[in-house]
């Protein structure tokens, strides 16, 4: 790994430049870990990540696109033993994920980088596992973010996508023009779609299926698959 893990308890900046997406993100980080939000939209899906890992017993676990944390201090839970990687393009979602560690008076064990899944600062094949949540459908180039998990995931590792998903081709174009009407778009592919893409990446797709939760919030598809 390249990744210096001995910082941690703080965040290192992966020197990316300053984005829509980014800015969008530091702003949304003031209000991201209201209870009801988290509760709804956020932890049946992160519930659902942990069950399909648990019993595995990795080195390295990378959570992209880990906002300010919320799944990243589980996995250190789940893992102590493990070295744990949060990665995110907002500096404010990073800041946040620190503060809460410190607030909560736990030890500073996670590690934290801001990077994308293109520029992730981990050696080839060294992660075990990579969890993705609700971030995917906003990368604007994801057969490139997918050939940079391939790189630094090992072989017969695991690659977990919760990923809001299109019903069809057509329901993809709607969704992507509508929300750029609010000013980002959304890249929500089908299933099909997204295996397709998984497995030109390079792995096997070993499993699909929706993750259910509450409220009018979409049913995130749940990918999960295995580096070749």
């Amino acid at each position: 790994m390249t990744l210096d893990t001995s910082c941690r308890g703080t965040w290192q900046d992966g020197h990316m430049s300053i984005s829509a997406d980014s800015i969008m993100f530091d702003l949304w980080s003031a209000s991201y870990d209201r209870p009801g939000l988290q509760q709804t939209t956020y932890r049946p899906v992160h519930d659902a990540i942990l069950e399909r890992i648990s019993g595995l017993d990795p080195a390295v676990v990378v959570d992209l696109g880990c906002g300010t944390g919320q799944l990243t201090r589980r996995l250190v839970d789940a893992f102590p033993s493990a070295t744990i990687v949060g990665a995110d393009l907002s500096a404010g979602m990073l800041e946040r994920a620190l503060a809460a560690e410190t607030d909560a008076g736990q030890p500073l064990v996670a590690n934290y980088t801001r990077a994308n899944a293109e520029r992730l600062p981990l050696a080839e094949a060294s992660a075990d596992i990579v969890v993705c949540t609700e971030s995917f459908h906003w990368y604007d180039d994801q057969p490139a973010a997918l050939a940079g998990l391939h790189r630094i995931i090992r072989p017969g590792g695991r690659l977990l996508i919760a990923s809001v998903a299109a019903l069809t081709g057509l329901g993809e174009d709607a969704l992507r023009q509508t929300s750029s009407l609010a000013g980002r778009p959304i890249r929500a592919v089908p299933k099909r779609k997204m295996k397709r893409m998984i497995e030109d990446a390079g792995f096997e797709v070993t499993d699909q299926g929706r993750i259910l939760r509450l409220g009018f919030v979409p049913w995130p598809v749940l990918t999960e698959a295995v580096r070749h």
